[in-house]
C-alpha cells in the first residue's frame, strides 16, 4: 500500500450506517449459554421475505486470511442474497453499480459478527446482536476474513435457486470507485476497527 492510497475503515454494521440504497439490515438476537448458542436467521415475516417463497439456504466457513473474492466483485442479476453471521466476524465489501440507484457509485465496508468462536460456551446466559443482511440484485459484493486467529461461519439465504448463469464476477480493477481516487477496491486498504 502507498502513502496515497486511502485507509477503508470496517465497523460494526448497523441499519444506518450501510448507506446502499436497498440493502436492508434486520437485527437479530444471538442467544448464548453453557450449552452454545441458538440464533433465528430468516423469518417468514421479515420484511426482506415479504412476497419471497423459500429458494434455498447454504452454510460456508472462511478461514482467517482468506477472502471469497480476492481480485473480484461478485454481483447477480436476478437473485438477492441474505447473509448472516452466526460465528466470527466477516467483512462485507458493497459496490453500488447501479445506473439509477440514489446511491451509485457508493462503497460501503461492513463487519458483520457472530458469536465470537473463543467464547462459544458462554459461562451464563448472554444475548449479542447480529444482523441479517440483504443484497439486492446489481449490488457488488465481496466476502473476506481479515480476523487474525478465527474463521466465521455465513448463512445465505439467496431468494433464487443458485444458477451459474446468474452469478456475475467483475475484476476490481474493472470498477473504478471514486471515493478510491478513481481505482478499484483492494483488501490491501481495508483496516479492521475492533
Amino acid at each position: 500500500m502507498t502513502s496515497t492510497s486511502p485507509v477503508l475503515k470496517v465497523r460494526t454494521v448497523a441499519p444506518e450506517k450501510v448507506g446502499i440504497h436497498d440493502v436492508v439490515v434486520l437485527p437479530r438476537t444471538l442467544h448464548q449459554d453453557p450449552r452454545g448458542l441458538l440464533l433465528e436467521t430468516l423469518r417468514k415475516d421479515d420484511r426482506s421475505v415479504s412476497g419471497d417463497h423459500f429458494a434455498m439456504t447454504y452454510t460456508s466457513v472462511t478461514v482467517p486470511g482468506e477472502m471469497r473474492d480476492r481480485e473480484r466483485w461478485h454481483v447477480h442479476a436476478r437473485q438477492q442474497d441474505r447473509f448472516v453471521v452466526t460465528l466470527g466476524e466477516m467483512v462485507l465489501a458493497l459496490y453500488d453499480a447501479r445506473e439509477r440507484s440514489p446511491s451509485r457509485g457508493r462503497l460501503a465496508l461492513v463487519r458483520m459478527a457472530g458469536a465470537p468462536l473463543s467464547s462459544l460456551r458462554a459461562p451464563e446466559k448472554k444475548d449479542l446482536t447480529t444482523y441479517l443482511l440483504t443484497i439486492p440484485e446489481g449490488v457488488y459484493h465481496c466476502i473476506g476474513n481479515l480476523h487474525p486467529s478465527e474463521p466465521f461461519v455465513l448463512q445465505n439465504f439467496p431468494t433464487q435457486l443458485y444458477d451459474p448463469t446468474d452469478e456475475g464476477r467483475v475484476p476490481f480493477a474493472s470498477a473504478p470507485i471514486a471515493s478510491l481516487q478513481g481505482r478499484g477496491f483492494s483488501w490491501d486498504v481495508v483496516e479492521v476497527v475492533r
